[in-house]
């Protein structure tokens, strides 16, 4: 969490932005409501990319262009032209899709008339893990204005729960009013279906498409309309061309219908601030159901006054350029909405006398974040070329809360979960179906599609940093280790492992590129060398790295990306168990930790290096304990557990949920406990139970672990033996974090 009550109150006059790129204007992030930046992990210890969107206005010749960063915004590079043609001056909107991006492009100017110019554009833009770069494929046309009796513009852009994309725009009409219209594809972006009238204003039109939660809202109005806001609100479970009504969602108008920034909220809602027809600019709440009272950001009335909002965790960042002499010296200021729903006091982020036009940010960034950037258009004066520059809001680090609650989204019985990929897409195998037969949700479990049956019977599946998916899988007793590109419709580069498999996703780990596989046996209760394998071209080949040779399972690795280090968690009996470290990339390994008491199935770096880990003992006197172990071997108990740690992972926005498993092995269940359990903490040290789950009757160990995280922060978590998944005790829960 960061530091909130003392750094957001006091009022800093900062000594002024840093310039970016050249535009035509201080106006060059128009529009207002459209998501021209987002952020992109691209996994391991790179640092997160910022992908931003400028219209340059002709200015050096340029046209659209898309631009990355990897240190917060402070320097871009150009990834490639999105609309080259200046003369159309096009924007867009972003949507991050996994590592790749989505977006739409349209027109967008002062002025606005029929032209068949006026299209509306989707486009993809692929991650390529091997370049490290974006590359874009063809764009489709989703609105096309035919000729030059009307046209369309203010595209946006949604993804709704169920994958699918939404794309809304206003198509000009000759009377001079504009129609809302929406289209809708199904198929990724391939095709959108014809458009759907929603509504039509009086003049031009300009709103807001966000996805909240299972629900998509449409929030619009027009220029000088002086008449109360509307909305429309869509279940993502209806047919597609269901809409709910059209209804006053509050009573004040929005400037141009566009002058407004929004982020979905994380709990089904969103925030909004937008400047009203008087000017000035509010803060209302979308609880999914009804806007709430609204808030005032800023009385300061202007024309070009305008809101960008970040949300991180439960805070909101509003940045807003606030006038001091008209047209020619604005402030670009920053205030916070606390979690109590209060105002903090203004920060002045750059006090110098220049026009300051419209301001965009991220929508969201994660909790311990240490700045909070904002870019905005800053020139001479109103009406003369400028830059696109930059601020940032520098928080106050502070250690994380307490321990957090976890509240239940979604719970099947319908597939036995495998994994889930860094977009968020579930992989599972249906309860009873074949092992063979690969099924997968991008939806968050809600629906589940078949993508493949010819990689054998499925036992273990991760999913690395670039999509890749690895397997072990089976054929006729024999285990082998093989890779998908494809998300799991086609196998190949089989590497044979004969009776050796793997114990779960976490025998997979990724390092400086390398990718690693430690193996698990079963046929033998004596010690069996077990063998670390690598593989430096995601997979197409592994080679043994090392072979271990004292102790019968290999239930973990762990990567630190920070020092380079490889920690492996070996098993079972007292001369077998040993927490192990390599510094070489898995080559040789030191012995930190032996004995019985070694046993420890779940582990997780710490920010000193040390390895937070979960005992997975069942016999006493060595009762499990969550452990912290240092790199020169010190041990200390962090926390007594109930049962055996089986998953130890870090919670987005920061903090660790831990699971405990039942076993009816052993003696260190307390007498009539019968119950796997989920425990959460926000510094590593102090816990609480977060959920508990009964195993199913007759089962010998039941087990409730995080095995991944959605897009949205949601935990996806796999239940093994749990009482209400069917006869099998099979399923998973969705899992949403409350702090």
């Amino acid at each position: 969490m960061t530091g909130l009550t003392g750094a957001l109150l006091a009022v800093v006059l900062a000594a002024g932005g840093s310039a970016l790129v050249p535009v035509s204007g201080g106006n060059a992030l128009t529009l207002p409501a459209q998501r021209h930046i987002v952020r992109i992990d691209r996994g391991g210890s790179r640092p997160p990319s910022f992908l931003v969107a400028i219209q340059h206005g002709g200015t050096e010749g340029k046209g659209l262009v898309l631009y990355r960063s990897e240190d917060g915004l402070r320097t871009v590079r150009r990834v490639g032209d999105i609309q080259s043609d200046s003369t159309h001056t096009d924007r867009a909107e972003l949507l991050a899709v996994g590592r790749d991006v989505a977006l739409v492009y349209s027109y967008e100017g002062p002025q606005l008339a029929p032209s068949r110019r006026h299209d509306v554009w989707f486009q993809w833009w692929r991650y390529q893990s091997s370049e490290d770069t974006w590359t874009p494929e063809p764009a489709v046309r989703v609105l096309n204005a035919v000729d030059d009796s009307t046209g369309y513009s203010r595209a946006l852009l949604a993804r709704d729960s169920r994958g699918r994309f939404w794309v809304q725009a206003f198509r000009v009409e000759v009377d001079g009013g504009s129609t809302a219209v929406v289209a809708v594809s199904t198929d990724d972006g391939q095709d959108f279906g014809a458009p759907q009238v929603l509504d039509k204003v009086r003049r031009r039109g300009g709103g807001r498409l966000l996805s909240v939660g299972t629900k998509l809202v449409f929030v619009y109005a027009m220029h000088d309309g002086f008449v109360p806001t509307r909305m429309r609100v869509r279940d993502d479970a209806d047919p597609v061309e269901d809409w709910g009504p059209v209804r006053e969602a509050f009573s004040d108008g929005i400037y141009h219908g566009a002058a407004l920034s929004a982020v979905a909220d994380g709990r089904g809602g969103m925030h909004l601030v937008y400047k009203d027809e008087q000017e000035r600019l509010y803060y209302r709440r979308f609880d999914g159901t009804s806007f709430g009272p609204r808030k005032l950001v800023e009385s300061t009335s202007d024309w070009a006054i305008q809101a960008a909002i970040t949300r991180i965790g439960d805070t909101l960042y509003i940045f807003y350029n606030r006038m001091r002499v008209l047209n020619q010296h604005y402030e670009l200021r920053v205030r916070a909405l606390l979690p109590d729903g209060s105002l903090s006091d203004a920060v002045t982020l750059d006090g110098d006398a220049t026009f300051k036009g419209y301001p965009n940010a991220v929508d969201v960034l994660p909790e311990g974040s240490t700045e909070v950037p904002c870019l905005y258009g800053e020139s001479p004066d109103a009406s003369s070329r400028g830059t696109v520059s930059r601020v940032a809001r520098v928080l106050d680090e502070e250690p994380p809360e307490g321990p957090f609650s976890l509240e239940l989204v979604r719970s099947s019985a319908s597939h036995e979960l495998l994994a889930v990929d860094g977009a968020g897409t579930l992989y599972g195998l249906a309860a009873g179906g074949e092992r063979s037969r690969l099924m997968a949700s991008t939806d968050g479990g809600a629906t589940w599609a078949a993508r493949g049956q010819d990689g054998g019977n499925l036992w273990t599946l991760a999913a690395m940093a670039n999509g890749t998916l690895v397997a072990v899988a089976s054929h006729s007793g024999v285990y082998n280790l093989q890779r998908s590109t494809d998300g799991g419709r086609t196998w190949k580069d089989e590497v044979s492992l004969g009776g050796y498999r793997a114990m779960g996703p976490r025998s997979f780990a990724e390092l400086g590129g390398t990718w690693f596989f430690l193996e698990y046996q079963s046929f033998t209760s004596s010690s069996a060398p077990v063998r670390v394998w690598a593989s430096t071209n995601g997979g197409a080949s592994w080679s043994v790295r090392s072979t271990l040779t004292a102790h019968r399972h290999g239930y973990a690795l762990v990567a630190d990306p920070v020092t380079g280090a490889l920690w492996a968690l070996m098993g079972s009996n007292k001369t077998q168990a040993a927490v192990l470290r390599s510094t070489d990339g898995g080559r040789t390994w030191k012995s930190l930790l032996q004995g019985y008491g070694a046993n420890a199935v779940a582990g997780v770096v710490m920010a000193d290096g040390s390895l937070l880990l979960g005992q997975s003992t069942l016999f006493e006197p060595e009762h499990p304990k969550l452990l912290r172990l240092s790199v020169d071997g010190r041990v200390s108990t962090v926390r007594e557990l109930p049962g055996p740690a089986y998953s130890l992972v870090a919670a987005p926005g920061g903090g660790w949920v831990l699971g405990t498993a039942w076993s009816s092995a052993g003696d260190v269940q307390a007498p009539g406990d019968v119950s796997a359990r989920l425990f959460t903490s926000g510094d590593g040290q102090t816990w609480k139970e977060a959920r508990r789950h009964e195993r199913v009757s007759g089962a010998d160990l039941a087990r409730a672990d995080v095995w991944g995280v959605l897009p949205s922060g949601e935990l996806v978590v796999r239940m093994e033996n749990v009482s209400g998944f069917g006869s099998a005790g099979k399923g998973f829960q969705v899992l949403r974090i409350e702090r």
